[in-house]
C-alpha cells in the first residue's frame, strides 16, 4: 500500500517498502496488464517524485545519486561554512550526449545554483563515466562544463574569437581562450587514476585535454599520493580515496591481476562523524572473463580495519554480477544500497545474483534509479521486499548522526534494522 507520512514536500518523507515495489503488481511500459489499483499507486508515486526535493540544511552533508541513465554520476556537497559556501565534488560524469549525460548534470547543477565544482573525480575512463565532461557534438549539445552564452551546440563560439568550443583535428582540445570563461562551469581540480595502462580512446584523449587545460589535474598514480590525498568537505566531513589502479590506501602492495579499466576504478569513502558513504565507479570483486582482481575485498578490508560501517553503498558497476562480492559486503555491512543504471537491454543491470547477494548481506533497502533490465524475472520475494524502484535522483542528507534518504525515511548512522 502507499504509505506517505506527512506532506509530499517533507524532507523526511516516508515512502516505505510496499510503496515502491511497483513491479510486484505490474510493470511500466512492458506490455503487462496493470490493475487500476497498481496504476493509482504509480501515479501517486510519480507525483511524489516529481515534487522538487528540499535541499539539505546548511549544516548537513548532501549526496545526490544522479539518475543519469546508462552511466554514473554522484554530486557531493559538504556542510556550509559560516559564509554559506559548500565544497562541491562531482564523482563521475555520466555517458556521452547520446544518453544525455551532460544535459542531466547541467540541470542538477543549475537547480542547486552551482557554478564552480571544487573537484571532479573520474573513477576510470569508460565513456559512461566521463561522457558528460568530454561530449563534443550531438543532438544534445556539449560538455556540461561549457556554458551556453546563448549559443547552442559545440559549433558555438561563446567568446566570439572565431573558434568553436572544441578545436584541433579531430575536435579534441578545448578552446584555451574560451574554456572556463563566461558562463562556463569552472573546476578547481580534476582527480583521476592517472595514465598508467591508459585506455587510449578518443574519449580518453579528450578527457586528458580538458582536465589538463588549466593545469589543475591531479592523478592518484602512486601509493604515496593515494595515502595522503584527502578532500576536506568542511564541517568535519571528508572524502578519502581508498583505491586507484589496484592500489589500496595504506597497503604495502598492489592487488594482483588488475588488468582492466573496471578493476582500476578509483574508490572513495565519504565520512561525516558516524555517517559513511562509499562510491567506487565500476570496481569489481568477482571473476568474470578476463576480470578476476579482488579489489572490492581489499577496499572492504581497509574499511573494516578502520572500524567503519558503510551506511550507504553506491553499488559498484551498476549492479553487475562481477561486483558486490559476498566478502566485500560482509566487511562493509551496508544498510542502504543505491544502484545507478540505465535500461540498456544488453547489459541486464542490475543482475539478479548481485541483488540476491545484497539481500543476503542484510541490506535494508535496495534503491534503483531506474527499472533496469534484470536478466530474469525476479521471483525472489526476499529481494522484492527490500527493493525500491525510484525513477529519480536519490538524495541523501546527513548531520553526521542521522541521514535522510529522499525515497524513504530518516535512519540513524551505523544502525541497520536487519542487523539487531
Amino acid at each position: 500500500m502507499l504509505d506517505l507520512v506527512g506532506s509530499a514536500f517533507s524532507r523526511k518523507l516516508f515512502v516505505e517498502q510496499d510503496t515502491l515495489l511497483l513491479q510486484t503488481e505490474g510493470e511500466i511500459g512492458g506490455g503487462f496488464a496493470m490493475s487500476n489499483r497498481c496504476l493509482l499507486r504509480i501515479v501517486t508515486f510519480l507525483l511524489v517524485t516529481a515534487s522538487p526535493p528540499a535541499l539539505a540544511s546548511p549544516s548537513e552533508l548532501e549526496i545526490v545519486n544522479i539518475r543519469i541513465g546508462q552511466g554514473d554520476a554522484t554530486l557531493v556537497q559538504g556542510p556550509a561554512d559560516p559564509h554559506g559556501k559548500r565544497i562541491t565534488v562531482l564523482f563521475d560524469a555520466g555517458d556521452d550526449a547520446d544518453y544525455d549525460g551532460s544535459r542531466i548534470i547541467a540541470a542538477v547543477l543549475s537547480k542547486r545554483r552551482i557554478r564552480h565544482i571544487d573537484y571532479v573525480v573520474i573513477s576510470h575512463y569508460d565513456a559512461d563515466h566521463i561522457g558528460g565532461v568530454i561530449t563534443d557534438r550531438s543532438r544534445h549539445g556539449v560538455s556540461f562544463l561549457y556554458g551556453r552564452d546563448g549559443v547552442p551546440g559545440s559549433v558555438g563560439d561563446d567568446d566570439n574569437d572565431g573558434k568553436a568550443e572544441w578545436v584541433g583535428v579531430p575536435d579534441q582540445r578545448p578552446d584555451p581562450e574560451e574554456f572556463g570563461t563566461g558562463d562556463d562551469i569552472t573546476v578547481g581540480t580534476f582527480v583521476d587514476r592517472g595514465d598508467e595502462e591508459n585506455k587510449d580512446t578518443p574519449q580518453y584523449r579528450r578527457y586528458v585535454e580538458i582536465a589538463s587545460a588549466k593545469g589543475n589535474r591531479f592523478s592518484l598514480d602512486t601509493q604515496s599520493k593515494l595515502n595522503s590525498f584527502t578532500i576536506d568537505l568542511g564541517g568535519g566531513a571528508s572524502m578519502v580515496p581508498l583505491a586507484s589502479s589496484g592500489r589500496v590506501r595504506g597497503a604495502q602492495s598492489i592487488v594482483p591481476n588488475v588488468d582492466t579499466e573496471n578493476e582500476r576504478s578509483v574508490s572513495m569513502l565519504v565520512t561525516f562523524n558516524k555517517f559513511d558513504f562509499l562510491v567506487s565507479g565500476d570496481l569489481i570483486g568477482r571473476k568474470h572473463g578476463a576480470e578476476d582482481a579482488q579489489v572490492e575485498r581489499a577496499v572492504g578490508q581497509r574499511i573494516a580495519n578502520d572500524s567503519r560501517i558503510v551506511d550507504v553503498l553506491h553499488v559498484n558497476h551498476h549492479g553487475a554480477n562481477n561486483a558486490s562480492d559476498e566478502t566485500f559486503l560482509e566487511l562493509i555491512r551496508p544498510t542502504i544500497a543505491v544502484i545507478s543504471h540505465g535500461n540498456v537491454a544488453s547489459y541486464k543491470h542490475p543482475n539478479v545474483n548481485a541483488l540476491a547477494r545484497l539481500e543476503a548481506a542484510r541490506v535494508y533497502r535496495i534503491i534503483q534509479t531506474k527499472w533496469g533490465t534484470t536478466d530474469v524475472s525476479l521471483s525472489n520475494t526476499a529481494i522484492k521486499n527490500i527493493q525500491a524502484i525510484y525513477q529519480g535522483d536519490v538524495v541523501i542528507s546527513s548531520d553526521g548522526e542521522e541521514y535522510t534518504v529522499s525515497t524513504s525515511r530518516t535512519y540513524r548512522a551505523d544502525t541497520n534494522p536487519r542487523r539487531p
